[in-house]
């Protein structure tokens, strides 16, 4: 009788771990689904920040402010994180370039500068050159040179994703008719 008993005791024990560990690993995944989904929304949100919203001028005109910090030893060359557990110098950045909210800031030795809005999967940015930066025309500085020395780089854009390109097109076209007609009220 004891046997019995302690056999549908230790089975019931079996069925609620099995149980649980279900509700756990689909919660954890339906977790995982829900915030991939609205950590995309945000990077859309930040893309249509970037290119529809954004003064390309005041955007350069701040990165080149981060490359002549280089020159002058204020900052290093380095990947500096700006959106989750930021380094305690990305507080220090020109505010347009804060304002994007982007993972990193990356200023490279040449004094590049590189604003990554959004890693992993989705990696897309500006790409900033400083003023006397040597061009090469048989190299490629980003897809889409949004004025001269800025350009925006897109991992998606360069898979030739036809839908794709015409909504990044599209948002750059926004953002220079908007700065042109910033610029025609002057």
């Amino acid at each position: 009788m004891k046997m019995k008993v302690r056999k549908k005791l230790i089975l019931k024990i079996v069925i609620v771990l099995v149980i649980a560990f279900v509700v756990f690993t689909v919660f954890n995944y339906l977790s995982g689904f829900v915030y991939t989904l609205w950590d995309i929304k945000k990077g859309n949100q930040r893309l249509t920040r970037l290119l529809c919203e954004t003064d390309y001028q005041i955007l350069l005109k701040a990165c080149r402010e981060l490359s002549r910090r280089v020159t002058t030893g204020d900052l290093k060359p380095n990947h500096y994180k700006v959106r989750l557990d930021p380094h305690p110098e990305a507080s220090s950045f020109p505010q347009p370039i804060l304002d994007l909210k982007p993972t990193y800031v990356r200023i490279y030795s040449n004094r590049k500068v590189r604003i990554e809005l959004y890693g992993g999967f989705l990696n897309y940015g500006v790409t900033a050159y400083p003023e006397d930066y040597r061009y090469d025309s048989n190299l490629q500085y980003g897809e889409k040179q949004l004025i001269p020395g800025l350009w925006y780089y897109d991992d998606d854009y360069r898979d030739k994703y036809p839908k794709h390109q015409k909504k990044i097109d599209t948002l750059i076209q926004k953002g220079k008719m908007r700065s042109q007609a910033k610029d025609s009220e002057k």
